[in-house]
């Protein structure tokens, strides 16, 4: 089976707005199920598994999680035939290290961000019979981060280029065609795909329909510095400028605007998986690697630098035919999902999971760890727990503890740490924290070792806003 390339085009975002726009949808054949009249049975085949991730999306900038603008007309409408989860947690504020942990279902210094020793989901399944195939568009995934281990076609075509920085990217037009064009292929096959769409990493820069969606000249200005390294503290980090703008409200507006414009080719995508009579069967789940800074603990239009929920928090969106619906609001993370993947085509594991299935009882009291172990390893490895909603962070450099509640205080405004009636759970949390900090349940060798990244990856992911 080749891998086929999406023709050399170099177009900038907003020059790829009608790029697959109107792109032709694959008719085709399901799976145990009737469509517009016409079904073909695959009996004793397995469901298959599409797991689709948003790069840098916020639950809270989504209808179906209560945002006030209509961001996502089509994301909302797939929760309806899902069960949404209104807390799911990522285990690391950047991309990397998240998904080591959600392609390996362990935490990031586990997986250890992707080495050749750890096998991932899409190793697993394919030695399970499952065809397996990705549709990569951020430039830190392509090929050679270990990611593409298991996968059968990793494409990672990216003939695009961001309007501020020129870095390669795939937005979400010629992502979902692509997509599509894969899942014609497979679609008589038991199947594994992740599919991946950069939008809404910044710079915020959707097409100009989109960009102009949300933009409100209404509200008071809120004038904002630019700082002059990649650092969301305090400001617009440099890589995110956007000409001479300065106003907070338009950088919301924009990032925004590129939900919106990544929400209409998801609509290609389930449309697609209509057609083809994979939707009603099918595994599918959706999520996003982390959040984004949007001003919280004065920080902006970024993410990587702390572990406070506006970069941890993300959403989880699964269906699997009738059998999940509603929402639920127990806490839950991103290592639920490959234990979710195994369960649900009765797959045995060899190994056994951080998570559990996410189709099980809500559990009464979990453990929710996530660190910031940055690309380039430092003394400030960062690391928070959450359990039965009290949440501790813990900043190295500053030998500093924080704790809030997350169940009445969800932006954490208040810091509980010295509140006396808190220090027995204090004390608790303290000792999970550095349970699960020093764990490693694969045994892959020490907990910081991997190799040293060479002076052209560090300046490239220092570009990408993923080191300082």
């Amino acid at each position: 089976m080749t891998e086929e390339k999406i023709s050399q085009v170099n177009l900038s975002r907003r020059r790829m707005l009608k790029y697959g726009l109107y792109g032709t949808l694959a008719a085709g054949l399901g799976q145990n199920l009737w469509i517009n009249g016409c079904s073909r049975q695959k009996r004793g085949q397995r469901p298959n598994i599409i797991l689709i991730t948003v790069d840098t999306l916020r639950p809270d900038h989504l209808g179906c999680y209560g945002y006030h603008r209509n961001t996502s007309p089509n994301i909302d409408r797939f929760a309806e035939d899902a069960m949404l989860f209104e807390n799911c947690f990522s285990h690391a504020p950047e991309t990397l290290q998240s998904f080591a942990s959600i392609l390996t279902g362990f935490f990031p210094h586990e997986a250890k961000t992707m080495p050749q020793t750890v096998e991932t989901l899409a190793e697993s399944l394919r030695r399970e019979g499952y065809k397996t195939a990705a549709v990569i568009s951020n430039y830190i995934l392509q090929k050679g981060n270990g990611f593409e281990q298991g996968f059968m076609i990793y494409d990672d075509t990216m003939n695009e280029h961001e309007l501020v920085r020129k870095f390669p990217e795939r937005t979400a037009g010629p992502a979902t065609d692509r997509a599509i064009e894969l899942l014609e292929e497979f679609q008589k096959d038991d199947f594994f795909m992740w599919i991946h769409y950069q939008d809404p990493h910044g710079p915020y820069t959707p097409p100009d329909h989109f960009a102009e969606m949300f933009h409100n000249a209404n509200p008071k200005p809120r004038i904002l510095k630019v700082n002059t390294t990649v650092s969301g503290y305090g400001g617009i980090p440099s890589y995110q400028q956007l000409q001479d703008n300065r106003d907070y409200h338009y950088y919301v507006s924009q990032y925004d605007g590129e939900i919106r414009y990544q929400d209409e080719h998801f609509k290609r995508l389930t449309d697609a998986l209509k057609k083809l009579g994979l939707y009603d069967e099918a595994l599918i789940i959706f999520s996003s690697d982390h959040g984004e800074g949007m001003g919280e603990h004065d920080y902006f239009f970024a993410h990587g630098e702390n572990l406070y929920s506006c970069l941890t928090h993300v959403p989880l969106i699964v269906k699997y035919g009738r059998e999940l619906s509603g929402r639920r609001d127990d806490f839950v993370q991103h290592i639920d999902i490959a234990p979710t993947i195994f369960a649900v085509p009765g797959i045995k594991a060899d190994r056994q999971f951080r998570g559990r299935d996410l189709r099980s009882k809500p559990a009464k009291s979990r453990e929710i760890f996530a660190e910031n172990r940055a690309p380039v390893m430092s003394d400030n490895i960062k690391a928070s727990i959450i359990l039965d909603g009290l949440k501790l962070i813990y900043t190295p450099m500053y030998r500093q503890f924080e704790l809030f509640d997350l169940t009445t205080d969800p932006h954490e405004e208040r810091d509980l740490i010295g509140a006396a009636e808190h220090q027995e759970k204090v004390r608790d949390l303290k000792t999970r924290l550095m349970r699960n900090h020093m764990e490693d349940l694969l045994r892959l060798g020490p907990i910081d070792e991997r190799p040293e990244p060479t002076d052209e990856e560090k300046e490239k992911l220092k570009s990408l806003g993923y080191i300082r």
